[in-house]
This record gives structure tokens, C-alpha cells and sequence, in this order.
């Protein structure tokens, strides 16, 4: 008699060779914006609060990574996971802490945003 072991089927959606380790989870879990809710939320609560909470950078695909991942990768529906990522890289920018000009030296955009 054969012993068959069976593994969980799994679609090869990478274009690239993709990297292996502690972050292949996150990277699991965002192929699946595009067709799963729950990760797509999981995206746009991991980008409102990159800036704002210490999230475990060496197991995450960092946002400034997540166009080109969206570029990389085959997708069920393409057009909904690039305007997820889009609009996750969006969210991101903006909650970034702006710099400050130099002491002394006021731009129209330092009295702009007070």
C-alpha cells in the first residue's frame, strides 16, 4: 500500500522569484487582497497605523515595497488588488510625519499647515 500525503494546493502567483523567511506570511496573506476582505482590511489598518505603532518590520512587506508586489503578481481580480495597494500606499504617504524647515527659514507650506 502508497501512503499519499496531502499538501494544500497552492497557486503560484509570483512573477519573481519572491523571498523566502519571516516575511512570507505577510506576503501569503496579501495575495489574497484582492479576492479576501479580511486581508484587505488588514492592509488598509497596517497602513493607517505604520507610522503611528512599532509593527514588526523584518516580518513585513514594508509599504514602500507594496506597488511594485502589486505589479509583481498575478491576481484574480488586477484591477481591485492595484487600487487596494494604491490607495494603501496613499494612506501611508499621508500619515507620514512631514519635515520642518530650518529654523529661521518659513516656506509658504510651513504656514499652510501651521
Amino acid at each position: 500500500m502508497t501512503a499519499v500525503a496531502h499538501a494544500p494546493l497552492r497557486l503560484v502567483t509570483c512573477r519573481d522569484a519572491c523571498p523566502a523567511g519571516p516575511r512570507r506570511a505577510h506576503h501569503d496573506r496579501l495575495l489574497t487582497v484582492d479576492t479576501d476582505t479580511d486581508a484587505l482590511l488588514e492592509l488598509m489598518e497596517l497602513a493607517v497605523t505604520w507610522h503611528e505603532l512599532d509593527h514588526p518590520r523584518e516580518r513585513l512587506v514594508p509599504p514602500v515595497e507594496w506597488s511594485t508586489f502589486a505589479e509583481r503578481h498575478h491576481w484574480v481580480c488586477p484591477e481591485r488588488a492595484g487600487q487596494a495597494f494604491l490607495l494603501a500606499v496613499d494612506v501611508v504617504d499621508r500619515g507620514a510625519p512631514r519635515r520642518r524647515a530650518p529654523r529661521g527659514r518659513t516656506t509658504m507650506l510651513d504656514l499652510v499647515t501651521g
